[in-house]
């Protein structure tokens, strides 16, 4: 009776997906990969695509830890040029990097 319960209770206790090592060794590549990618393009123009098809350039400075605001420098808007700004990302449709530099 007690090796049936344990047989039970292994299977119950198998890992689930995403705790599996290679899973989170996926995680913590593909994590380190955003960071680089966002130190690497700290400093560079982008345009960003709002909606109503606005299109603004600016520079983009990074996000907040929830990636919810995105810090901007010298965004050109139809009214005037903004020195900093914070754009919402929920109000970002896309934005475009160009020549990205890679992180050292």
């Amino acid at each position: 009776m007690d090796s049936k319960n344990d047989a039970e209770n292994e299977e119950v206790m198998e890992q689930p997906e995403f705790a599996k090592p290679e899973m989170q060794e996926a995680r913590a590549f593909l994590r380190e990969r955003f960071l680089q990618f966002i130190k690497g393009s700290i400093g560079r123009k982008a345009t960003f695509h709002l909606y109503e098809n606005s299109h603004v350039p600016g520079e983009f400075h990074g996000l907040d830890v929830d990636c919810l605001d995105i810090f901007v420098r010298n965004l050109e808007t139809p009214l005037g040029k903004v020195p900093e700004a914070i754009l919402r990302a929920t109000d970002v449709i896309s934005f475009d990097i160009k020549d990205i530099k890679p992180s050292e």
